[in-house]
């Protein structure tokens, strides 16, 4: 595992470990390891590989699972020090796939953006997908099977990226909570633990290519009531549009994640065509299940990101909003 101390990657290693396999984690130590005592871990920085790193990978490995390489200047020490790996599977993003209003159902043949740096999400997955093509060049040299995999967006315990976590929070808090999605607004969310799952089945089977690992498709509507209703509190949704939150300045998905206006290009990223996976082995939780796991985690960190919409300018809001 290169990584694997942190969400996505944190339940990579439960599975493996789950599964009885022999697990070495390469990480740089700035997230404590759960594994300590269970796992090997080898403390290094990927992009200065020490001399214990450096040996352990040159040894022999069934596969190589990389969860942290974000940049291609990740991925220049590494590759040359394996010497003998059965596979190699790569985490990338369903962001990489280029968006545009109007466009729907992105298969794994769909168009992929082109560099953006002035937009730091696809900037990010700019460097993605640098990754991919660098790793497709160098493995295929070495006879290296790869496999892609571009999730999308993931929910569940460990989840740092705090996307779920506003609405997690404010079901917990209880009250008034406003909400300014169109009901139907799509979105697709995939449980970690199912990600874990498939990715270890996918390398048992000698899954290669390209493949989106992505949830199903459900609205706005169905996941806000969902996380109100299992968080068993008194808590009102007050919808109030997005044409009111627009006009009052309220900013998608950074004051309030997940959601996306109607006129967002973003929108084709929740309309990810994950039939590859499917056929491949990939099973899908209730959405309850996962909401109700994700609560449990939430209500063991409670916090309040300044990013978020503000309590106090929530309330002056909604008085607005009722005239």
């Amino acid at each position: 595992m290169l990584g694997g101390t942190r969400f996505v990657g944190r339940h990579i290693v439960e599975e493996c470990l789950t599964r009885g396999d022999d697990v070495t984690v390469l990480y740089r130590g700035r997230s404590p390891s759960p594994f300590a005592g269970i796992a090997r871990h080898v403390l290094t920085d990927r992009r200065a590989p020490t001399v214990e790193a450096a040996a352990v990978l040159a040894e022999p490995w069934d596969a190589v699972i990389d969860t942290s390489a974000r940049d291609v200047d990740d991925l220049r020490p590494v590759l040359p020090l394996l010497s003998s790996v059965g596979r190699y599977l790569f985490i990338s993003t369903c962001g990489v796939y280029r968006r545009a209003p109007g466009r729907y159902g992105l298969t794994e043949r769909a168009p992929t953006i082109a560099a953006d740096a002035s937009h730091p999400v696809r900037a990010s997955a700019t460097r993605k997908l640098r990754c991919e093509r660098y790793l497709r060049r160098r493995l295929d040299r070495i006879h290296v099977p790869l496999l892609i995999a571009r999730l999308g967006l993931v929910i569940g315990r460990y989840d740092d990226s705090e996307r779920l976590a506003y609405w997690l929070e404010r079901a917990l808090r209880g009250g008034d909570v406003l909400v300014p999605m169109n009901d139907r607004q799509s979105i697709q969310l995939i449980d970690a633990t199912d990600v874990a799952q498939f990715l270890h089945n996918a390398a048992d089977r000698q899954l290669t290519g390209v493949v989106n690992v992505a949830g199903p498709q459900t609205t706005a509507r169905t996941l806000v009531d969902t996380v109100l209703t299992r968080a068993g509190r008194a808590v009102t949704p007050c919808r109030v549009g997005e044409e009111f939150a627009l006009t009052h300045r309220v900013q998608p998905w950074t004051e309030i994640p997940l959601w996306l206006p109607a006129t967002s290009p973003e929108l084709a990223l929740m309309s990810v065509i994950n039939s590859r996976a499917t056929s491949a082995g990939l099973t899908l939780r209730p959405l309850g299940d996962s909401i109700t796991d994700a609560l449990g985690w939430q209500t063991l960190r409670r916090g309040w990101s300044q990013r978020w919409l503000d309590h106090a300018r929530e309330r002056d809001l909604l008085q607005r909003w009722r005239g």
